[in-house]
């Protein structure tokens, strides 16, 4: 099994085996070891939580996060699943979440929407 330390640190068994760790590296221990590895702050490669930068495309900035919602409105109103809509008309946030890759405010789709529709008509 692998074990991280979380800085650099060498581990010296009382059995006569020693480990060079370096800070988030993984390092394998044997089985007998296991104990004075974690006993010296040794986490297990199992317990480590993995890494939690977001996956999604979510966009930043405003005007590129008005485009996406509005090529995701045109989809979705192309579509015309009645399941997609909420009783007022607006897109419900599973639909733009499955378009999207990530999950709008409701307020943020209402916004939106109002805004899509009014250049919608004005063309």
């Amino acid at each position: 099994m692998k074990f991280t330390m979380s800085r650099d640190r060498v581990v010296a068994s009382t059995m006569g085996h020693s480990i060079r760790f370096e800070a988030g590296v993984p390092q394998f221990v044997p089985p007998g070891l296991y104990g004075e590895v974690m006993a010296a702050g040794g986490v297990a490669d199992d317990e480590v939580p993995e890494d939690t930068k977001p996956t999604s495309t979510e966009p930043v900035e405003p005007h590129e996060r008005e485009a996406a919602m509005f090529a995701a409105f045109e989809k979705i109103a192309l579509a015309n699943k009645s399941g997609d809509f909420t009783a007022g008309g607006t897109p419900r946030d599973k639909a733009m979440a499955r378009e999207l890759g990530w999950d709008p405010e409701a307020s943020e789709t209402a916004t939106a929407w109002k805004k899509f529709k009014l250049l919608g008509t004005s063309e």
